[in-house]
């Protein structure tokens, strides 16, 4: 089996390239992956398309992708 555990969010995410499609987890707020979001985003990978099951509630959202 493929260890899918990483040291960091920097090591989760080297590896995402421009125009890649990242798909991302989440209920509300309660599991939003905010910190993968900010570590997509510092890393700097460009025209990303981001599937998502529901990272947003009436007052908060994934405003950074």
């Amino acid at each position: 089996m493929i260890n899918k555990i990483f040291e960091s969010l920097q090591a989760a995410v080297a590896d995402v390239h421009d125009g890649a499609t990242v798909m991302i987890g989440g209920f509300g707020t309660a599991g939003m992956p905010s910190e993968l979001i900010d570590a997509l985003i510092e890393q700097g990978a460009r025209e990303l398309t981001i599937v998502n099951n529901n990272a947003a509630t009436a007052t908060s959202a994934s405003p950074r992708c």
